[in-house]
């Protein structure tokens, strides 16, 4: 069966919390946490996991729902 009856068989306890960030993502069979690869001594960081709010192209992008503000580019008056 698939669903809802076969989530009550998901039981065991597979990721318990890491000793190095804190996060509930240390797997236990594995003896590694997802989060920050420990025992890897450098910590897991990919550029892809976080949007950087301070990048040049973070910007420009704009919501689609928003539209864009005309602005009068001509001389003063």
């Amino acid at each position: 069966m698939k669903g809802t009856p076969s989530f009550g068989r998901h039981n065991k306890v597979v990721h318990i919390r890491c000793r190095r960030c804190g996060r509930h993502s240390y797997h236990k069979r594995l003896e590694k946490c997802s989060a920050c690869g420990y025992p890897r001594p450098k910590m897991r960081k990919e550029s892809w996991r976080w949007k950087h709010a301070n990048s040049r192209n973070r910007r420009t992008i704009t919501p689609k729902h928003q539209k864009k503000k005309t602005v009068y580019i001509g001389r003063k008056i």
